[in-house]
């Protein structure tokens, strides 16, 4: 099925990101989302779009370029990514905090935990979605309970479990629901 030029035309990029949100340049740290607008708890913020591919194609299309950060599991052996890694959709720019103000609802959908200010970084817990044991990063949220490094192991930590209960992605509920190690 081919879409018409009308719809096509609409179509600004494979995901969805609140018209409340805006990409933002913060230095160093590249770039990430801020508030426009007063964003409710629960509201929508993103909705994840873009290729969903297997493990095997994941490492030879995405990781073998570098562009790993910009994927996460959605099943095992199945990972979703945007169209262009090496230029990601503004929802793919939402960056970690240990103290974030976003969750995930299902597996691509990022709701507000909690109300966000104007000017606010949107910020998630990559614990909410990443699995890759082999995947880490160093952290500088400087929050005082930054865990100064992730890794994709996160999830399994109970305490990071029951802090987001409910705001992790479905993949990762059912392995915590699974006892999966």
């Amino acid at each position: 099925m081919l879409y018409s030029e009308e719809i096509l035309k609409t179509v600004k990029s494979e995901s969805y990101v609140s018209p409340k949100v805006e990409k933002k340049h913060f230095g160093d740290k590249g770039y990430g989302l801020v508030a426009r607008e007063l964003i409710k708890k629960d509201e929508i913020v993103s909705i994840s779009g873009g290729l969903i591919l297997t493990e095997e194609q994941h490492e030879k299309i995405v990781e073998s370029k570098g562009f790993g950060d910009y994927s996460y599991y959605i099943e095992n052996g199945f990972l979703i990514c945007p169209l262009n890694p090496e230029d990601p959709s503004d929802d793919w720019r939402m960056n970690h905090c240990c103290e974030p103000n976003c969750g995930v609802r299902g597996q691509i959908v990022f709701v507000a935990l909690k109300d966000i200010s104007i000017g606010e970084e949107l910020t998630f817990d990559y614990a909410m979605t990443e699995t890759n044991p082999d995947y880490s990063v160093n952290l500088q949220c400087n929050k005082s309970t930054c865990r100064k490094k992730f890794t994709g192991n996160d999830w399994k930590n109970p305490d990071i479990q029951k802090k987001y209960e409910g705001y992790m992605s479905l993949y990762i509920q059912s392995k915590i629901k699974n006892n999966e190690k």
